[in-house]
């Protein structure tokens, strides 16, 4: 008989082992639980990365976005404005062939070529009861707290342009010549002169202007157009010369400014011409991003409100949150009244 053993070459199996399983090669083998975790987490932390990358990124261009709409017709607007303020007052000398003289009613503004007018007023809050009055009133309803009103006029130069004024008002359009008062001193030289006359006040959040550009002087004032949108808060306030008002004249350097807004000056004596006083303007003004774009960030921005009173305007800004995500920027410059800032008006009478 034969060995079954022998006929299979096979040693027999021993009882209660299993077989082994067989090897597989390490490129066909799974992943295990602890390795698909951290493959996960990286994953997540790059995601994440990439999105708070493309996010800031994205805040930053819609930030810049805002502002750009602001920047160039907010800064053209304060250039406008400043011109004006700078010019306010002026009165072309050459024209009028002016001598000073006791018999002068004039004398305490210095020239003559503007009589009764004048060339500087304001409303805080208010608008004028007539935006076309050579001396405008405040009214006494429709305030608006952040928003006042600034009238200015000067004569334009045009002996010499364009070095000290322009033909045109606000708007663009030509002026036109308007007779010399009846109360002007020395030689007549010319029977006319152009005299300019800006007025600029806030409306349904636009900046506006009405000029006094026209064909005759007895032809009607244009309306007033807008010269800039999206504008929260228009703030004026004045350098006024305390000392020199109150009766202090003398040397340059006893000259002591404050600043005041035109409810202050407004309540001062008419017949003493405090406006004459004023030797510079403080303009603040408040433009935010166009609506129609929507919310440019997400979240609250800060910017520096408009000083809301005189005491306000001589120190640091006011930092404010807005919850609505609009770009805002605000403009707060110093321009000097060139007519008035090197002395007295009182200093020219004899």
């Amino acid at each position: 008989m034969r060995d079954h053993r022998s006929l299979s070459g096979l040693s027999p199996r021993p009882l209660g082992r299993r077989s082994a399983r067989p090897s597989l090669p390490r490129r066909l083998r799974g992943r295990t639980l602890i390795e698909l975790m951290v493959a996960l987490t990286i994953g997540l932390v790059v995601v994440s990365a990439v999105s708070l990358a493309y996010l800031s990124t994205s805040r930053t261009a819609r930030y810049a976005d805002g502002l750009s709409d602001v920047a160039d017709t907010g800064q053209a607007a304060m250039t406008l404005i400043g011109n004006a303020i700078r010019q306010a007052g002026f009165g072309e000398i050459v024209g009028s062939d002016m001598t000073l003289g006791p018999g002068d009613v004039n004398a305490l503004r210095s020239q003559t070529l503007f009589g009764d007018s004048a060339h500087l007023a304001g409303c805080s809050g208010f608008r004028f009861v007539d935006d076309t009055a050579a001396n405008p009133a405040c009214a006494a309803t429709g305030a608006n707290l952040n928003a006042d009103t600034l009238f200015v006029r000067f004569q334009g130069d045009s002996v010499i342009p364009p070095a000290q004024g322009a033909l045109t008002d606000c708007l663009g359009v030509a002026v036109p010549q308007e007779p010399l008062p009846a109360g002007h001193l020395g030689l007549t030289r010319v029977a006319a002169r152009p005299m300019v006359q800006n007025v600029y006040f806030v409306q349904d959040g636009r900046l506006w202007c009405r000029g006094n550009g026209r064909p005759t002087p007895a032809d009607a004032f244009a309306p007033a157009q807008q010269l800039l949108a999206n504008v929260e808060q228009f703030k004026v306030f004045y350098g006024f010369d305390d000392v020199r008002f109150n009766g202090g004249a003398g040397a340059a350097s006893a000259s002591l400014r404050s600043l005041r807004d035109a409810a202050f000056l407004n309540g001062l004596p008419a017949a003493q011409n405090p406006w004459d006083f004023v030797i510079s303007v403080h303009v603040c003004m408040v433009v935010r991003s166009a609506p129609s774009k929507g919310a440019a960030l997400s979240g609250s921005t800060t910017f520096t409100r408009c000083p809301q009173t005189a005491a306000e305007a001589g120190a640091a800004g006011v930092v404010v949150a807005a919850p609505d995500g609009a770009v805002r920027r605000t403009y707060n410059q110093v321009f000097v009244v060139r007519s008035r800032s090197p002395a007295s008006p009182r200093e020219f009478l004899p």
